[in-house]
């Protein structure tokens, strides 16, 4: 019926993704609307391929590991059978390679980038302890990864999910389950292009919060929290970062900085649920300081 890759940096929360997508198709499919053929939801991941994490610390090893994990791929196709893949997937020759198996399967095909930053995604795999890659080994899965595009037919449908936001699960479902590819309509179209100047309020915001933070640690540098100065925080609303037990440094959070932007300006091209809307200076604000709070584990 369908095979949905789920790709994106190590420890991007991909797993956590994969495990949501199961229990809402689970759930779908036992709807009493739900009038389509009986199907088994199936996650095919490294830990059921018999590919440890070891597997990717050497080419020589990741060559016969990427085969394991596709032929497990391979068997579970079908056409009574929705396939979650579990894995890296960073490189577009394998998506490519798994994209030719489900046409010949005659299933449909959807891809889901998980977005995270670096920063996140090193702090989140320091936690997992003796379940972790070498550090050699996932830097240069960071640094190696190819990222999807929807300009690509292997790669589509693409549904970007930003490590802070929800799957768009309807959606998703309605290209699984009935091959919807259809562009949005008009007024989804309105709803989701940015705003004039959209690029400029980012940076502009994120630059400010960076900079005021910075000068109001140089006269109270063992400050626990900082109020975000309205503008650009919501005249509605108090804004307030809650600061680590450490030394701020300009170039901590000038990469902080990027990697926000990065991941804001990747969802809203890929048609993320970050175009939605999230794009004034409030909201730029408010997501900043969340994606800090969250980086820093004091939120």
């Amino acid at each position: 019926m369908a095979l949905v890759t789920i790709t994106g940096f190590p420890c991007s929360g991909k797993s956590t993704r994969a495990q949501q997508l199961k229990q809402y198709f689970e759930k779908r499919l036992k709807e009493p609307e739900y009038d389509g053929p009986a199907l088994e939801v199936v996650v095919v991941d490294d830990e059921s391929s018999h590919v440890p994490r070891s597997t990717y610390d050497s080419s020589a090893q990741e060559k016969p590991g990427r085969a394991s994990l596709f032929s497990n791929v391979n068997r579970s196709l079908g056409t009574d059978t929705i396939t979650i893949v579990d894995s890296a997937n960073y490189i577009k020759g394998f998506r490519y390679q798994m994209y030719c198996a489900a046409r010949e399967a005659h299933t449909r095909v959807a891809t889901i980038h998980v977005v995270a930053p670096p920063d996140m995604c090193r702090k989140w795999h320091e936690k997992r302890g003796e379940c972790s890659y070498k550090q050699a080994t996932f830097d240069n899965l960071i640094m190696r990864y190819e990222e999807p595009s929807s300009m690509v037919r292997w790669d589509s449908p693409l549904f970007t999910v930003p490590w802070d936001e929800d799957p768009p699960f309807e959606d998703i479902w309605n290209a699984i389950i009935k091959g919807d590819k259809k562009p949005p309509t008009s007024a989804v179209l309105q709803r989701s292009k940015p705003p004039p100047n959209t690029l400029q309020t980012l940076t502009a915001t994120t630059s400010l919060i960076n900079s005021s933070l910075l000068s109001h640690l140089t006269s109270l540098p063992n400050s626990t929290t900082f109020p975000i100065p309205s503008p650009p925080a919501p005249s509605s609303s108090s804004l307030v970062l809650h600061l680590p037990a450490k030394k701020i440094t300009l170039s901590e959070m000038s990469r902080l900085k990027r990697q926000y932007e990065t991941v804001q300006v990747k969802a809203q091209a890929s048609g993320g649920l970050a175009a939605a809307g999230n794009w004034t200076e409030g909201d730029v604000a408010t997501g900043y300081v969340r994606f800090l709070e969250q980086t820093w584990e004091t939120g």
